[in-house]
């Protein structure tokens, strides 16, 4: 089988979708496939490109045996508003139309979504190569920004879910990671022969080994000898880990914890202005880290803090869990309690679930959580072997079989 495989991300970008978008390609070389990766420069989750990028329209390179062509993106600096996402995708996806002209003609086309505009770039080479076309949707930014209340439905919003359900059903297979991300797409006319939930995926015990402890926390003294809670990840809206401030507020008269806020994102410049006015002294607030640095931290620091707005369970999942529970990370989880990441980590009893924007509810998960130190070891490990159904070799060799029967 030849395929092209197209995403926004791909290594070395390593986070949210470009973990999920470098590793399929390299399954399927290695099911003895003919691979063809159109993607753009590498920036995220920093938002920079590399000095040696920053001039150049195309390149080609190999990576791992895969063909990778490359193509210009716009990559905004500063705030990330509107208008500069939509230059964003835009970009990447006009130089990807030029890219997929040099992939040449192919099998199948999966492609991983957002952005939409990728999607009808791969609706236009479905019907120029007569190839199967695969939609694997890793997150739906259109519905969580209208049920978040970030974006209205007025003309502009229903002209891009009209697109949006447009290419679904010019596909021939819609995927996506969470049953109820399955639903939401299914409420789009989407026909169900046509859509799979095809969960992402890991290599559970290469996960676990992650790094020889003690080489982060050392790092902050603030923090020694204390019971930590870290969030690792986008700082944006949709996260809404700003709830964690307030609960770390909350908390001050326990001298024994500490948090740390770790990323960047549209939304960190208010968490710091609010850490600052509520005087809050307990948070450290860190940029990403890089792959070794993340790793050291999970080996570091007690629980980690996992948050979604109300009203954004059906249109995101979080895509770092599985490598959490695949850590042996006890969690706390912050989420409506009907979602499906709430429901993830309650099946598995690998943490504790408390309402979103319930400060008084997450303050005492806390406090459970640091009076049962003993226990977050056997909580982790329930974790790990919950994981172990969405490990590498089982979910990717049955989608590889979906998308040959097709």
């Amino acid at each position: 089988m030849k395929t092209v495989v197209a995403s926004i991300n791909f290594s070395p970008d390593h986070a949210g979708i470009g973990v999920y978008s470098s590793d399929f390609p390299l399954f399927l070389e290695e099911s003895g496939d003919e691979v063809t990766v159109v993607t753009g420069f590498p920036y995220y989750p920093r938002w920079h490109k590399r000095e040696e990028d920053k001039r150049r329209l195309f390149a080609a390179e190999s990576h791992h045996g895969v063909r990778v062509l490359r193509g210009y993106l716009y990559v905004p600096q500063g705030k990330l508003n509107a208008v500069r996402r939509f230059l964003h995708e835009v970009s990447f996806s006009a130089f990807a139309f030029l890219n997929f002209l040099r992939a040449g003609r192919a099998d199948s086309v999966v492609v991983f979504t957002p952005p939409l505009f990728l999607a009808l770039v791969a609706v236009i080479f479905k019907w120029l190569w007569r190839a199967k076309l695969v939609i694997n949707v890793q997150d739906l930014p259109l519905d969580a920004a209208v049920a978040l209340g970030m974006m209205k439905r007025g003309f502009l919003a229903r002209v891009f879910e009209s697109l949006e359900a447009w290419t679904y059903r010019r596909a021939d297979m819609v995927c996506s990671i969470s049953d109820s991300m399955v639903a939401t797409i299914a409420s789009k006319g989407v026909k169900p022969e046509r859509l799979f939930l095809v969960p992402n995926w890991i290599d559970a015990h290469a996960a676990a080994r992650g790094a020889e402890a003690g080489n982060f926390l050392p790092r902050f003294p603030e923090a020694a000898n204390k019971f930590t809670v870290a969030y690792a990840g986008n700082i944006g809206v949709k996260q809404g880990v700003d709830v964690l401030i307030r609960v770390a507020k909350k908390l001050e008269a326990e001298t024994n914890l500490h948090v740390f806020m770790i990323g960047e994102g549209a939304d960190k410049s208010n968490l710091m202005t609010q850490a600052a006015e509520l005087n809050v002294k307990n948070v450290t607030f860190l940029p990403f880290l890089d792959p070794a640095e993340y790793q050291s931290m999970l080996s570091d620091v007690d629980v980690i803090f996992v948050a979604q707005r109300s009203g954004a369970g059906n249109n995101f999942f979080p895509s770092k869990l599985l490598g959490l529970m695949a850590r042996s990370k006890p969690l706390l989880v912050a989420a409506d309690p009907e979602s499906e990441l709430a429901r993830v980590v309650a099946d598995s009893e690998c943490g504790l679930v408390s309402p979103y924007d319930d400060v008084s509810s997450i303050a005492a998960s806390i406090r459970q959580l640091m009076s049962m130190r003993d226990s977050l070891d056997a909580m982790g490990k329930r974790g790990f072997e919950s994981v172990l159904q969405f490990d590498r070799e089982i979910v990717l060799s049955k989608w590889r079989a979906d998308i040959l029967r097709l």
